[in-house]
This record gives structure tokens, C-alpha cells and sequence, in this order.
């Protein structure tokens, strides 16, 4: 009876043992992809090229959790002029590039349950920012002192299939900024947005002003 007894103790003890182990292996897991959910969220983030490419590129990614405008994401396009490349040019290849850049794009994801839209204007708190819908090059369009912005893509939808659909849909809304557009941003405090849909909905975002880090963005010399 005894040795019945202390089998079954060895017994009970290994099936503890083991499922002890079992526990600590998936709550290791558990933890592990936590830990990597963590590290690597994509929540908020800046990128810059090495500084010896010819063409910097400088960026910012921001996700929201709110309804509405899901994400924004902006990249800007600069010369370095101190690039190897970049000397190695012909007088024309430089002028050429000069003359395109710096480049500002700024891309939103907007979800508002099924609704399909296309946006008509876009409005910057504290910068008059004006619409420009005359189709003009890179070089005019920077030139300008007054700070102006294009939408591009969304406009291309037909309105006839503007409306609400029974999935959600993510909207997709590109804009240029030119040079004086940037600059005033630069110069706020925060950075607020409302862009305004087909139907005069308007979806806005306030956050800090990523334009005003220098380490990214302090590329107008």
C-alpha cells in the first residue's frame, strides 16, 4: 500500500512539475510578444536618410486612436548639396533639381465607419494656408511667398460613388506643401488640422508640431 502511495505522490509531483513548465512557457511567450509589440509599435516615429545621399529625405508617422483621421504621415525632400553625387552633377542636372526641391507631401488615412469622400479644402490652425487648384510646376509652386497647398488623388472620385458603404473603408488624402507652407508651420506652437470632406464634414487632428524638431527637419539653409 505504502509503495502505491509513493507512486502515485512521484506521479502527482511530475504531473506538477509539468504543468508548471507548460505555464512558464506560454506565459514567457506571452511576454515575449508583448515585450516586441512594444518595441517595435509604429505608433509615433521619425526616419532621416544618411547624410551623405544626394536627396535627403526626412519623415514623420504618427497612428491615432480616435475615430476619424487614423494616421498622418510627411516626408520631406531636400538637396544636399555637400553630397559626392551631388557635385559630380553638370551645371543643368543641379539647376534642374534645385529648382524641384525641397518637396512637402503629407498623407492621411481617414476612417469614418463605411464612407466613401473625396476632401475639398484643408484648414492649418493659425497659418493661412490657401488652396491651390491651378495646375502649376515644382519650381513656380515653391517660389511662392504665399503659403499654398495642392490635394492631390482624392479628387479623382467620382462623386456618384460617394457614399456609405456597408464595410468600413479607409480614405486615403495626399497634399504638397510648398516652401512658405512649411515655414509658417514650422513657426507654431502645435499643429492642428481639419480636412473638410465633399459633404462639409470636417475631420481634425491636434498634436505636437513635428515640424519644429530640428534634428529632421531643419533642412532650409
Amino acid at each position: 500500500m505504502n509503495k502505491i502511495r509513493a507512486f502515485a505522490f512521484k506521479i502527482y509531483i511530475f504531473l506538477l512539475i509539468c504543468f508548471c513548465i507548460f505555464f512558464i512557457f506560454f506565459f514567457v511567450l506571452y511576454l515575449k510578444d508583448k515585450v516586441l509589440n512594444n518595441l517595435f509599435s509604429t505608433k509615433e516615429r521619425y526616419s532621416s536618410t544618411p547624410h551623405t545621399n544626394m536627396i535627403g529625405q526626412s519623415t514623420y508617422f504618427k497612428e491615432f486612436d480616435l475615430g476619424g483621421i487614423k494616421s498622418i504621415f510627411f516626408k520631406a525632400l531636400y538637396i544636399n548639396a555637400e553630397s559626392e553625387d551631388f557635385k559630380a552633377l553638370k551645371d543643368s542636372e543641379r539647376e534642374e533639381l534645385i529648382a524641384s526641391h525641397p518637396s512637402f507631401t503629407l498623407s492621411f488615412k481617414i476612417v469614418d465607419k463605411g464612407r466613401l469622400m473625396k476632401f475639398k479644402n484643408v484648414i492649418f490652425d493659425g497659418v493661412d494656408a490657401r488652396l491651390y487648384n491651378y495646375k502649376i510646376t515644382k519650381p513656380e509652386f515653391n517660389s511662392s511667398d504665399v503659403p499654398y497647398f495642392q490635394i492631390v488623388g482624392s479628387n479623382d472620385l467620382d462623386r456618384k460613388y460617394l457614399k456609405e458603404y456597408s464595410v468600413k473603408v479607409v480614405n486615403n488624402l495626399t497634399i504638397t506643401l510648398n516652401e512658405a507652407l512649411f515655414k509658417a508651420l514650422r513657426e507654431q506652437v502645435g499643429f492642428k488640422i481639419t480636412l473638410v470632406s465633399h459633404d462639409d464634414v470636417e475631420y481634425s487632428i491636434e498634436t505636437v508640431n513635428f515640424l519644429s524638431e530640428e534634428r529632421y527637419f531643419d533642412i532650409l539653409h
